[in-house]
């Protein structure tokens, strides 16, 4: 009995060590992928400590989920001050305003529910790829490879909503991967709530609902119709509620106009930094198209593939490629697990982690952009999203913070973080003002007046971005005091009257 338990368990540990010797291609990829993974972990820990924007539509996500708290709902017609709507719909915010009952109005809470998000979406990507391969090495692979994209580092630590609505969209295909009832049920919840975190979400629900549908018709008319009357009962409380002015700042007011440029730049620089990745994921999806397996993470990679025009929008970023991210990490994950399954021979396995290993060294950033100056962080965004603020930045914007709580009246900033580490409320959107101004539905003319009365004791601009009517009004009725560096942006204090 003794000796053939032993003939049993030799087999075992062959099978382990060979196991083991055949990820030894891979080790180089998994040893980056962690430094990345640690890098985004302090990066969302240093973001924490600074209670400033880095990215400029931060502190107005963050002061709708306080405006939550107060009990108010951040939707209005923007006609009369102090003229602030949110352009997102309301569950962010409302997360986001539990944390602030405790915290405050400032960026921490916003920016911890935003980390945790991205985390735990990174958690379901890792069980999707392992689910749908059989190996755990799929599943660390698929939430390395997406915490390693400059995309998602640049992103979803801050004070945003994306991260929320990657989380929600990514459970709801991972729980219609397998359709029950149960399943179906709950999925299709969560990828209504992915569509009121952010609308752009719709390309995961189309890809969940079509899934369903292609594999189990009657469960995908049921996911389906769970999502056109929970979408459609919760558009319309939230009409009711604020009459009319959710749709009109949400949807009415992110109509923004498309630049070609700037869509082929996002394109090429895309396609150049994850090309790796892209094309293990379209062999993936090659593979799963030619045996009919009509997978939520196959069609989800083609219609966040579609989403990612929307990146033409005046105003859109790297969030926009944060779904094809997340489906390519799975896919691409899923096909080297099943490559390394088929026992390839060894110059191939070699030749793989040369190229995951080349792949991982495109996405540089963060300390080893630092370190090897050779690997800059190439994303787009990068020059002001790339790097954590240093002492010097939170002394410049403790500077201007100190301006405003010096002034006798109200801030007038284009960066709302300092209005709100002021202690001051926030008055106006700049980049929605904008927009709706640019469409015909917002009067610039109760804020020009505003500040030809000088109502505002000091105004902050950076990027310029309120409508042209009310920057003619800043440069005729407002002198230039002085200007201060922050983060790598140029912020010019204004004040009343001529110099």
């Amino acid at each position: 009995m003794q000796r053939v338990r032993q003939m049993h368990l030799r087999p075992a540990r062959l099978a382990f060590v060979h196991v083991r010797l055949e990820a030894i291609e891979l080790w180089p990829t998994l040893l980056l992928l962690v430094v990345y993974a640690l890098a985004y972990a302090q990066f969302a820990l240093q973001l924490a400590a600074f209670p400033f924007d880095l990215d400029q539509g931060e502190g107005y996500d963050a002061w709708s989920g306080w405006l939550i708290n107060l009990g108010q709902l951040p939707y209005t017609d923007n006609a009369a001050f102090p003229y602030y709507s949110s352009n997102y719909p309301p569950l962010w915010s409302y997360l986001v305003s539990i944390p602030m009952a405790w915290l405050g109005p400032g960026l921490a809470a916003a920016r911890l529910v935003s980390t945790v998000s991205a985390v735990a979406a990174a958690g379901v990507l890792a069980v999707a790829a392992q689910r749908l391969s059989g190996r755990s090495l799929a599943g660390v692979l698929a939430a390395g490879f997406f915490l390693a994209s400059p995309y998602v580092f640049h992103t979803t630590p801050l004070a945003r909503v994306n991260g929320l609505a990657l989380l929600a969209a990514v459970a709801g295909l991972t729980l219609l991967e397998t359709p029950t009832r149960r399943r179906v049920v709950l999925g299709s919840l969560l990828l209504v709530a992915a569509l009121f975190a952010k609308p752009t979400a719709v390309d995961a629900v189309l890809a969940g609902v079509l899934a369903v549908l292609l594999r189990r018709p009657r469960l995908g008319l049921l996911g389906a119709a769970i999502v056109t009357a929970a979408g459609t009962l919760g558009v319309g409380l939230l009409m009711l509620l604020t009459h009319g002015a959710f749709w009109l700042n949400v949807v009415v007011g992110n109509a923004n106009p498309f630049d070609i440029g700037q869509l082929a730049a996002y394109l090429a620089n895309f396609s150049l930094l994850h090309c790796v990745l892209l094309a293990m994921a379209a062999a993936e999806g090659v593979w799963m198209l030619r045996r009919r397996c009509w997978s939520p993470w196959g069609l989800y990679a083609l219609a966040s593939s579609v989403a990612t025009l929307g990146v033409a929008k005046w105003g859109a970023g790297e969030s926009y490629f944060l779904g094809a991210i997340a489906s390519t990490s799975v896919l691409s994950a899923v096909w080297l697990a099943r490559f390394l399954d088929s026992a390839p021979p060894a110059r191939l396995r070699v030749g793989l982690g040369a190229a995951l290993f080349i792949q991982a060294l495109l996405l540089s950033h963060a300390g080893l952009s630092g370190v090897l100056p050779w690997l800059p962080d190439r994303g787009p965004q990068s020059p002001f999203l790339g790097r954590a603020p240093t002492l010097e930045d939170q002394q410049a914007a403790q500077m201007i913070t100190a301006e405003i709580r010096g002034a006798n009246g109200p801030a007038l900033s284009e960066d709302p973080s300092f209005a709100v580490a002021a202690g001051q409320p926030l008055i106006g959107n700049a980049t929605h003002l904008r927009n709706l101004y640019h469409a015909g539905l917002w009067d610039a003319g109760p804020m020009v007046n505003d500040l030809r009365a000088h109502k505002y004791a000091i105004v902050i601009l950076d990027a310029e971005l309120y409508p042209e009517p009310v920057l003619t009004a800043i440069g005729e009725f407002y002198f230039l005091d002085r200007s201060v560096h922050v983060n790598g942006a140029n912020y010019r204090i204004f004040l009343p009257g001529t110099q």
